[in-house]
C-alpha cells in the first residue's frame, strides 16, 4: 500500500510538458522536422511562414494547440493535435499560408501561440511587411482563354506577372502579361495554357512597387467522390493549405475523419497499387503509414494514406469502381488522431506534388457529406478544441452569404469561421458571419469548440444564401 502511495505521489508530481527550440522560417524540411531559412520577417507574397518547437514530457492525452495571432489580436489559423502519444521529445512543424491568402494581406505583427492542456505556455513573434499601399489585385474569373482581375491603382505601365508554384518548391514567374481590354478597373489578359496548379497573380509598378498576391488555382478537370461509404458520416477535418501538415507537396490534401463511419472507399475507378506495411503511429517520422495508391485512365493518381494495418479490402493489380470498399480508416504514420489523408497527383509517387482537384457532386459517397444546395440546418458535435467542418458551394451569381451559429448549452461557447476557395478566412466577434458578393465555389464552414464539456457539446448552423433580386 506505501508503495502504491509512493508511485501515486511520483505521478502526480511529475513535471508537465514544456515547449523548446522554437523557430520561425520560409522553408523547412519535413523529413528533420527542421527550420532551414530561418526569417523573423516575412514578405506578404511568401508561400507560408513556418513554426518549429519541441516539446519534452509528453504525456499520453496531453492537448496541443497552436494558434496563428495577427496584428489585430485575433486567432486565425488554430491548429489542434489530438491523440498525443507519450514520448520523451516530439518535434512540430506548422505553417501558416501567406501570398494570396488573409495573413498575405494583413501586414504586422503576427505570433504564434503554443497551447498544452488548454494553457498558454510559448509565443514566439514574427512580423508580415506589407506590399505597396493603394496597389491591389484580385481574380474575377479565369478559364483557359482569359484571365480577369479587377486592379486599384494600376497604371498604363504596370505589368501583370504570372506566377506558378514549382514542384521544387518556390513560385516560379511564368509570364509577363499585357492588357488585352480594360474596362475600369477589370483587366482581361490572355494567360499562357494552364495546367492543374497554384498560381499567384502580382502586379508591379515600374519604381518597382508591387500588390499582395492574389492567388488562383486551376483543378482538375475529373470529378472525384468524396472516400467515404454510403450510410456512414464523416467531416473534413484539415483541408487543402492546412497548417497541420497540408503544405508542400500535400498542401491540396484533405484530411476526412469518421463520426460514426469506418470504411474508405476509391474516389474514382482506378488500379490498385497496395502498401500495407503494418505500421502503426508513429510520431517520430513524418510518413503517410499504410495507403493505397489508385492510378486512374486520364494518367491521374489519388492516393489514400493513414490506413488500418490488416484491413486492406483490395490488392495490387485489382481495378476498382468508385466507391468501393479499399480498406477501414486508421492512425498510422504521422497522424494524431483517427481519419483518412486524400490527394491527387500526375506522378505514382505518393510523395508527388499534389494538384488541386474537387469533388463531384454527383457520387453516392459524396451527397452523405455535401450538398450542392445548403441544408436549412446543420448539427454537429464537438469537444474542448475540437473541430467541426462541412464544405458549402456557392453557385455565380450570390449576392449574400449568411451563416448562424447557435447552442443550447450555457457551460459551451463555439467559434464560427468561414474559408473562401480562394483561401480568405472570415470570423466575427458574434455568432453570425455576413458576406455581401460572396466569391463562387467551395467554402468551407468550421465550428471550433473553445468552452466544452469533454464528452462534447452539441450546436446548430444555419447557412442561407441570397442571389439577386432576392
Amino acid at each position: 500500500m506505501r508503495l502504491a502511495a509512493i508511485a501515486l505521489m511520483v505521478c502526480l508530481t511529475a513535471p508537465a510538458a514544456v515547449v523548446e527550440q522554437s523557430q520561425t522560417g520560409l522553408a523547412a524540411s519535413e523529413t528533420a522536422c527542421a527550420i532551414t531559412r530561418p526569417a523573423a520577417r516575412v514578405e506578404s507574397s511568401a508561400e507560408q511562414v513556418f513554426l518549429r518547437f519541441v516539446v519534452r514530457g509528453v504525456k499520453a492525452g496531453d492537448r496541443l494547440r497552436i494558434e496563428w495571432v495577427d496584428p489585430q489580436g485575433r486567432v486565425a489559423q488554430p491548429v489542434a493535435y489530438d491523440d498525443l502519444p507519450a514520448a520523451q521529445a516530439l518535434c512540430f512543424l506548422s505553417a501558416l499560408p501567406v501570398g494570396g491568402f488573409e495573413a498575405g494581406a494583413n501586414p504586422g505583427p503576427w505570433r504564434a501561440r503554443i497551447l498544452l492542456n488548454g494553457e498558454v505556455t510559448h509565443e514566439r513573434p514574427f512580423e508580415i511587411v506589407g506590399a505597396a499601399a493603394g496597389l491591389s489585385v484580385k481574380v474575377a474569373s479565369v478559364s483557359q482563354d482569359e484571365l480577369a482581375i479587377d486592379a486599384h491603382g494600376a497604371g498604363s505601365e504596370t505589368s501583370i506577372n504570372l506566377a506558378r508554384y514549382s514542384k521544387t518548391g518556390g513560385w516560379t514567374y511564368i509570364a509577363h502579361l499585357l492588357p488585352e481590354r480594360q474596362e475600369g478597373n477589370r483587366i482581361i489578359v490572355k494567360p499562357p495554357p494552364l495546367e492543374p496548379a497554384e498560381y499567384l497573380v502580382i502586379l508591379r509598378n515600374p519604381d518597382g512597387t508591387q500588390s499582395a498576391p492574389a492567388r488562383f488555382v486551376v483543378s482538375s478537370a475529373a470529378g472525384y467522390q468524396m472516400p467515404a461509404a454510403a450510410g456512414e458520416r464523416w467531416r473534413v477535418s484539415q483541408g487543402p493549405y492546412g497548417s497541420y501538415s497540408h503544405w508542400g507537396r500535400a498542401r491540396h490534401a484533405y484530411d476526412i475523419a469518421p463520426v460514426d463511419g469506418r470504411h474508405v472507399t476509391a474516389m474514382r475507378p482506378g488500379t490498385v497499387s497496395a502498401f500495407d506495411l503494418g505500421l502503426g503511429q508513429t510520431p517520430a517520422r513524418r510518413i503517410f503509414g499504410n495507403y493505397i495508391t489508385l492510378k486512374h485512365e486520364d494518367g491521374e493518381f489519388s492516393h489514400y494514406a493513414h490506413l488500418r494495418a490488416g484491413s486492406f479490402r483490395v490488392r495490387t493489380g485489382d481495378r476498382v469502381d468508385a466507391g468501393q470498399i479499399l480498406a477501414e480508416v486508421g492512425n498510422s504514420g504521422y497522424s494524431f488522431g483517427k481519419h483518412v489523408h486524400v490527394h491527387v497527383t500526375k506522378g505514382f509517387s505518393i510523395s508527388a506534388q499534389s494538384v488541386p482537384f474537387v469533388f463531384d457532386q454527383s457520387g453516392t459517397a459524396l451527397s452523405q457529406n455535401r450538398q450542392s444546395r445548403p441544408d436549412p440546418r446543420w448539427t454537429g458535435e464537438a469537444a474542448f478544441a475540437g473541430w467541426w467542418t462541412r464544405l458549402l458551394d456557392i453557385p455565380r451569381g450570390t449576392s449574400a452569404l449568411d451563416v448562424r451559429l447557435g447552442w443550447e448549452s450555457r457551460d459551451s461557447d463555439f467559434d464560427l469561421y468561414l474559408v473562401s476557395p480562394s483561401g480568405r478566412t472570415f470570423r466575427e466577434d458574434t455568432e453570425s458571419v455576413h458576406i455581401d458578393g460572396p466569391e463562387p465555389g467551395q467554402w468551407r464552414v468550421s465550428v471550433q469548440a473553445v468552452r466544452s464539456n469533454p464528452g462534447g457539446q452539441s450546436f446548430w448552423v444555419v447557412p442561407q444564401l441570397r442571389s439577386a433580386g432576392q
